[in-house]
């Protein structure tokens, strides 16, 4: 994942990522598995993915896409120019 119109991201902990490998509608939430980041560069940041994901497309990927996502302030990715601002929550599907 690479990150545009910001300078920097703040990254504080690997989860809240979530990617869809099993069907190409991926309405249901238990179709969502964890992906967690394994590296960060830059703006670019790299995700580890479920092996029950190997050798299947990925037809759609989200982050905090939860009514609760994570504990207070302790979202995966924070602004770099405000620490107290946390990334928001977005979906893509391929």
């Amino acid at each position: 994942i690479t990150y545009t119109a910001v300078q920097n991201i703040d990254l504080r902990n690997p989860n809240g990522f979530e990617v869809c490998c099993q069907g190409s509608r991926c309405k249901d939430d238990s179709l969502w598995v964890p992906a967690t980041v394994s590296s960060k560069y830059a703006l670019t940041i790299t995700l580890t993915i479920s092996s029950s994901c190997v050798g299947q497309q990925l037809y759609g990927l989200r982050y905090l896409w939860r009514e609760t996502p994570c504990l207070f302030k302790q979202a995966a990715l924070y602004s770099y120019t405000d620490s107290n601002l946390p990334s928001p929550p977005y979906i893509k599907y391929f």
